[in-house]
């Protein structure tokens, strides 16, 4: 079977969450990994994660560059000017940019492969394409550079999406209850933003979010319909939203769910009818889990969903599928179906 040949270049939270999920895809061939770890620190840090609690590896490593893990022959990198790396005679066809320093295409441009994937939003959203999976990856057309946009808004689009299809949305308002990040402050700093200087360890933070903005590039029906905001608390893993939906007529939550699983795709969206916490959710695939139990009916055109995700692990299975469905129109494939992950 002819795999996909990747690079990752960065292995921070998102570069491993999408290496661990590789690892386990046959349709996929790690080539190459640049990171800042030395080859033997590896080993550690794949197999000791604080939120996801996966399958230890054992790494093998052969010669000062290359390493050998669950049958996979990796070359590992240590190179932080882009220009340096030649991603195709490396034999890699598509690169997951997920260091977060490259946000534009100016820069994107710098790295030397086919095909590039940025793991988050660029900063200008009309320069590059953002896809979500399930939404609207059948729009891709051979883009040489694309974003998936952010974790949120992989967990609201295809939501957004199912309800816009159950009865038209006239207004949407949604919270995100966000795990801690990298970006939040382990103990009070001395910075200038007067909220995320603060402990996270100790405190609910009002924080901002480009989730709205992101949404609409994916969903343009959905243009001035929509506004969000969004609180960091600290937990490590898994994030909330809370969304306000008021629709064009009358609806009952009982209706919207019977409408809703016609039209679900079970890859990409669930339904969890059981009382769950933010820890049951930890390391799913799937971007939005709509919790049932918690929907409210707050006005006969209005109801208040839950929903639920892994804000690290589905967000890299979603880039994992966008990668999959990219290499398949690529290759002028025909089939857009692909297999659970």
């Amino acid at each position: 079977m002819e795999t996909i040949k990747v690079g990752i270049n960065g292995f921070g939270r998102i570069g491993k969450c999408t290496f661990l999920q590789l690892l386990e895809n046959p349709k996929f061939e790690i080539k190459v990994v640049n990171t800042s770890l030395s080859i033997n620190s590896i080993q550690r840090y794949i197999n000791r994660d604080s939120s996801h609690h996966c399958k230890q590896y054992k790494v093998d490593i052969m010669f000062d560059s290359f390493i050998t893990i669950n049958g996979n022959r990796i070359k590992i990198i240590n190179q932080r000017n882009p220009k340096e790396i030649d991603w195709k005679e490396l034999e890699v066809e598509y690169l997951f940019e997920t260091t977060g320093a490259f946000l534009t295409r100016e820069k994107l441009s710098q790295h030397n492969a086919p095909y590039i994937i940025l793991s988050s939003p660029p900063k200008d959203t009309n320069d590059i394409t953002m896809f979500c999976f399930g939404v609207n990856h059948y729009r891709y057309k051979e883009e040489n550079i694309f974003s998936v946009a952010s974790c949120t808004t992989n967990c609201l689009s295809p939501f957004l999406d199912l309800a816009n299809h159950v009865s038209s949305i006239e207004e949407a308002s949604f919270i995100t209850v966000h795990s801690a990040t990298s970006s939040q402050s382990v103990t009070d700093a001395s910075h200038d933003n007067k909220r995320t200087n603060r402990s996270i360890f100790n405190n609910i933070i009002p924080h901002t979010t480009g989730a709205s903005n992101c949404v609409t590039k994916i969903i343009p029906s959905l243009e001035g319909k929509i506004v969000g905001t969004s609180v960091r608390v600290p937990v490590s893993i898994v994030s909330m939203i809370d969304v306000n939906l008021r629709f064009s007529e009358k609806i009952t939550i009982s209706k919207f769910f019977e409408v809703l699983e016609k039209f679900r795709n079970p890859e990409v969206v669930d339904i969890n009818y059981e009382n769950c916490v933010s820890s049951d959710f930890v390391t799913t695939t799937r971007p939005t889990i709509i919790d049932y139990q918690n929907c409210l009916q707050i006005g006969k055109d209005s109801i208040k969903f839950t929903l639920w995700y892994d804000n690290e692990w589905s967000y890299c299975a979603q880039m994992i599928r966008m990668c999959q469905f990219a290499s398949q129109v690529n290759k002028k494939d025909n089939s857009t179906s692909i297999s659970s992950l």
